[in-house]
Parts: C-alpha cells; structure tokens; sequence
C-alpha cells in the first residue's frame, strides 16, 4: 500500500490503478493496458471505516466504488475554473490532426491544442518539434581539441603529464611532503618531479604485473619460467613506502570544519587544469563515479554505499566527460549537506548545483548536456538554458513524476511498442519538449533542443513479440548515442587494475589520489587513441605498457637498465635476438623426426626442449635462460 496523501478529500482528483476496480470495469476503458493503467477518479464522499473513500471514476460517473486511501494517488482539487485544464479521461481520443507545416495564427492555434492535465503551474500541450533550437540561436558545432604541441607525435607520457596540475604538484605536494617527512625521517632525501615520475611508473607497472606480495617487486630471485622484476634499480623498496607514507597533497592545515581539506586545492587545480587542457565538442555527459575505498582505519570525507555499483562503498564523484571523444573534463564530489551549502551555487538545489559547477567554465557556449533521471526536472533544464547550455534529460517517476511533470505522460502511450507522445510547453520563458516512447521499458525525455521527428529504426526482441521493429524521435537517438560516455570512462578507469587496487592504502590522501591518477590514465588512454594516427584499436594494456617505456625513458639517469640496453644492443652489430623457443621449431634441427626433441641444457645439463635463439641449436633451460638475460643485459658491476 502507498502512502496516504494528506491532501486527499472530498472533490479531490486521484488516479488508481484498472487493478483495483477490477477487470469488468477497467478493461472496457483501458483496454489490454487495464492492470497497469491509472484510471482518473473523483473523490465523492468518506466511507465508514479508517481512510475509506467512496469515489467515481470520470470516464463513467455512474459507478460508485469504496477504495482505502493508500490506494490512491491525489492529483488536483477540482474547482470551477480549473476542471477543463485538470480533464484526464481515460479514453482515447482521436488525435487532432494537424500538418508540420501549419503557419496558422495564433488564436487558431489555440483552437487545435489540447490541453494536458498537469497538477502544477506549467500546462503542456499535444505538438510535435520539427525545427532545432540549436539551429535557429547560438550553438557550438566544432570538434574536440586536446592542447599537445604536436600532438600527433606525442608520447603517452605527455598525454599523462597534460592532464595532471604539474604546476600544483611541484609547488604545494612536493614541498608538502618533503616537509611531512622531515618532522619524522632525519635523513630523508628531499623528492623530487624525477623521482615522483618514477613513482608513478611503478605503480603502473604494478596495474598489469600482478604479485602476490609487494616485496617480490623488488625481489632479485628467480622466478619460474621468468626474469625479476627488479624494482630496485628505480627506487628502493623503503623509499617507495616511505613516499607512500609521507604524500601529502595540500599545504593548508587541518580544518575540522571541512572533511575534504586535505585534497581541496588539489581538486580544484586538476578540474583547473582539466579545463586548459581539453576544449570538448558539442556534446557533454554527466553521471557518477564511484572512488573505490577501503573503510577500515579512515572511513573518508564523504563515505557512500551505492550496491549498484562495482564498487559499492566508497566516495561518489558527480563527473562531466566529452561525449564524443570519451575524455573527463570535471569532477564534483558528492558531500553532505552541511558541507556542500558552503561550496559555489550553494543558493540552488543541490542537484542543480553541482550541474552548474560542473559546466561553469562552458556557459553560454550553446553546448548540450546529456544526463540522466538523477539529474533531470524541469527547473534544471531552464536553469541550464539560463547559462547557455541546452539540455536533453531523462525522467523518472519514483513515487511520483518530477514537479510540472504531467502524472500521464506514460499512461497515455498506446500499447504498440514504438509509439510516442510529444508535448512541448514553456516554462520561465524557456521553450521545453516532453517526449515519452514504450519500449522495451517506458522512456521520457525532457529537453530544451532536438525535435521530435522519426529518425533510426530499432529492433527489440519483446518477450511474447519477438523482434519488434519501430522508429524513434531524433531526440532519443541523441540520447542513447551519447549517454554512456562517463560509463565507458568509468570501465576503462575501473575494470581492470588500476592504482587504487595497487596504492593499496587505508589512508585518505593515497585513496584519493589513486582515483585522480586513474583519471588522468584514463583520458590519456583515450585521448591517445584518437588523436595519434594507427593507435585507434591499442589494447590498454598495450597503452600502459608503453607508458612505463615513456616515463622511464625520459627521466632515466645514466647507470639505469634502460640505457645500458639500448648501449647493448649499439655495441650487437649483427642485433642478436634472445628469444625463449623450441628446439624443433629451429631451422636446423628440421632434419630430426620426432614430436619431442630433447638436449641437455649448456649451463646445468638437464634434458630440456627450448633454447635461446642466440645460441642454438645448443639447448637452454627456461631458469638458466632467465639468468642469461638479466647477465646480458644487467651485466653485474665489479670494482
């Protein structure tokens, strides 16, 4: 049973489901829609029992009904001059038929519409949209621009770089930390952006390297079947704890007033910086993401459980990303109430605030934002049009519609999968369209630009139908073309490991830093594939890996592994190869019959079936080539 309204009485309006006066009364009104349709109803008099009301339905006010109150839904209170406006029969009505290309004047215009029951101050009226907004006032049409000099040529590491506030981290994060580690490490050796790179490398190393225990990261011992990784020869295993310790991303003191104090600044600069980096195209996205946390020792600022995600705990960012290029371009954390009324556009609803700081730095470009039910209403959609922005929003009914939504706006649908229902009003001097279409669940849209014309056709398979075939309004394909931007965003960033599943931490400013470096990997990644010609189908493996190669190879010194290798391989004139294969798959061993050719390994002398190219047809065991490499090219040091 729902809950009782307060407002219901005698002479209120209310709706109730076909279901509750039964299949004799509602299906001749409702047709084969009967058990889920609303019937509209007015309120007579009270029963005898506790909230019991006797009622009538409006499409046939012979038949008296008794229903309890928590079975109805109060939609207006009926008074004389409101009664045609509030007008909802249940029975269909022929539509008005009217060509696109009507030029008629206004007061004839008036005759045609129909009015449309609503149970607040807008009133919508049945009309299609043929003509976009955006095509008749200012728009935005040009393509997304990533600002890299030479970008076509630019390394992963400079895709990297540009989305991360250098500026900030040299001049806040390092001095903070440094100074953080002095109070405690007498010797500590100041860090520097050389080292910080570094780190980075490391911890993406660790993203696609998985090992059991973080020491064997650092560890020098074979493995089977594999070479050491051998982190040592960036950074000592200490020194990396240590910068894990001692990160500290501010320069502000404790404020107990403010439980996001401690990355504030550096929020505000990366979403700075993101806004410098990446002029978006016309279309942008916004949805959530989630900054996965661990919730032991330190719960976090603003600690949320959403079980509908991967990740159920943790904290909730409201994230905005170019649709067409999938790059992030804002972030707003979710925070409290008391906290969030101190942050900028505070004086609006909290929704339409964090809609306004989201695409502050693109107001009055006539770009259109794409977002869904969490985000959607009326006053939003104006709201935006206020500042330059168009908008196409979904809406959905939890309890009840949004306010200025009419309650029928998916009860008028016709059963047909593909049918739709088009009204347009206005509201705050801002021209709306309001569109509902049955598919394989009701979808309504509100929107500020678009139209309403047929234009991709669809196929569903409907449980009971099969393939069913329909066309949409041009404002749903937009829609559902772009609406999944920050969903892709949230799978490159999430699914796979990533540096919160590495940064593997209980402390608030490692967690959230994972989360930006996540960000920022991300949109290199995309940013990579688009704009540097052949890398559009890279594996993000393939991309991590050759971000590593990036890093370390620009910020190595003189005595590292790398430039000892490619030395090596200057000084190999005739560029050996050193790959594990076969003994059979050797060209001269082609002459032997058998399907397993076995030889006794040149170090240890055990029978073996592969070799090193470099030395064949002599045969090398799997452990003895792993200490062939690291001798080759990590040659030991004497004196």
């Amino acid at each position: 049973m729902g809950r009782i309204s307060p407002n219901i009485r005698e002479e209120a309006k209310v709706t109730i489901l076909g279901t509750v006066v039964g299949e004799r009364i509602a299906r001749p009104l409702a047709g084969d829609m009967w058990k889920t349709k609303r019937l509209s109803a007015t309120v007579l008099r009270a029963a005898t029992g506790v909230n019991r009301w006797i009622i009538s339905l409006d499409a046939n006010p012979e038949v008296e009904i008794e229903v309890s109150a928590g079975r109805m839904k109060f939609v207006a209170v009926t008074t004389p001059n409101n009664d045609l406006n509030n007008n909802n029969d249940n029975i269909h009505e022929e539509p008005v038929s009217e060509p696109e290309t009507n030029i008629s004047s206004e007061s004839e215009k008036e005759e045609e519409e129909v009015n449309v029951n609503n149970n607040n101050e807008l009133l919508w009226t049945d009309a299609a949209v043929i003509i976009d907004s955006r095509k008749v006032f200012r728009s935005y049409s040009n393509v997304t621009v990533v600002h890299i000099s030479d970008i076509e040529h630019a390394t992963p590491r400079q895709f990297f770089e540009r989305f991360l506030p250098i500026g900030y981290i040299m001049s806040t994060v390092l001095p903070s930390t440094n100074t953080r580690a002095r109070a405690s490490e007498r010797y500590w050796k100041d860090l520097t952006w050389m080292e910080f790179m570094k780190f980075i490398g490391i911890l993406t190393i660790m993203t696609y390297v998985r090992c059991a225990d973080i020491c064997d990261y650092w560890s020098i011992e074979q493995k089977t079947g594999g070479v050491s990784l051998g982190f040592g020869q960036y950074m000592s295993h200490r020194r990396f704890r240590n910068i894990v310790k001692f990160l500290t991303l501010t320069d502000t003191p404790i404020d107990d007033n403010d439980p996001f104090y401690f990355a504030r600044k550096f929020h505000n600069e990366f979403n700075e910086n993101l806004a410098k980096a990446i002029t978006p195209g016309s279309i942008l996205c916004i949805d959530e993401s989630m900054c996965q946390w661990m919730g032991k020792i330190d719960k976090g600022p603003f600690q949320r459980k959403i079980p509908r995600k991967p990740h159920p705990i943790g904290c909730e960012f409201k994230t905005m990303a170019d649709a067409r290029t999938n790059l992030f371009l804002q972030l707003d954390p979710v925070e409290p109430p008391e906290y969030s009324s101190k942050k900028k556009f505070a004086e609006h609803s909290a929704t339409i605030a964090t809609m306004l700081r989201l695409t502050e730095p693109w107001f009055s470009s006539g770009r259109t934002i794409i977002a869904d039910s969490w985000f959607g209403s009326v006053k939003a959609c104006t709201t935006l049009y206020k500042h330059g922005l168009y908008s196409i929003l979904q809406l959905k009914k939890c309890r009840y519609w949004p306010k200025n939504i009419p309650c029928d706006i998916t009860d008028a649908l016709e059963s047909d999968y593909g049918s739709f229902i088009s009204r347009v009003g206005k509201f705050d001097d801002v021209d709306l369209t309001l569109c509902s279409l049955r598919d394989r669940k009701n979808i309504v849209l509100l929107a500020s630009c678009s139209t309403t014309n047929l234009k991709n056709e669809v196929t569903r398979y409907i449980k009971g139908h099969g393939n069913v075939k329909f066309h949409r309004p041009a404002v749903f394909d937009e829609y559902n073309e772009y609406r999944s931007a920050i969903d892709i965003l949230n799978n490159l960033r999430d699914n796979a490991l990533s540096y919160h599943d590495v940064l593997t931490t209980k402390c608030s400013e490692n967690r959230i830093l994972a989360f930006y470096f996540s960000v920022a990997e991300a949109n290199s990644y995309s940013a990579y594939c688009q704009f540097v010609p052949g890398k559009k189908n890279m594996k993000h493996v393939d991309f991590r890996k050759q971000l590593v190669i990036s890093i370390f190879d620009y910020y190595s010194e003189d005595e590292t592994v790398s430039n000892r290798t490619k030395k090596r391989k200057r000084k190999d004139s005739n560029d050996i190869e050193h790959d594990l294969i076969n003994i059979k798959d050797d060209s001269s061993s082609s002459q032997l019959k058998g399907k397993r050719i076995q030889r006794r390994c040149i170090s240890c002398h055990k029978r073996t079936t592969t070799g090193c190219k470099c030395s064949m047809p002599q045969a090398m065991c799997s452990n003895c080539w792993a200490n062939h490499i690291r001798n080759t090219y990590n040659p030991i040091r004497t004196g």
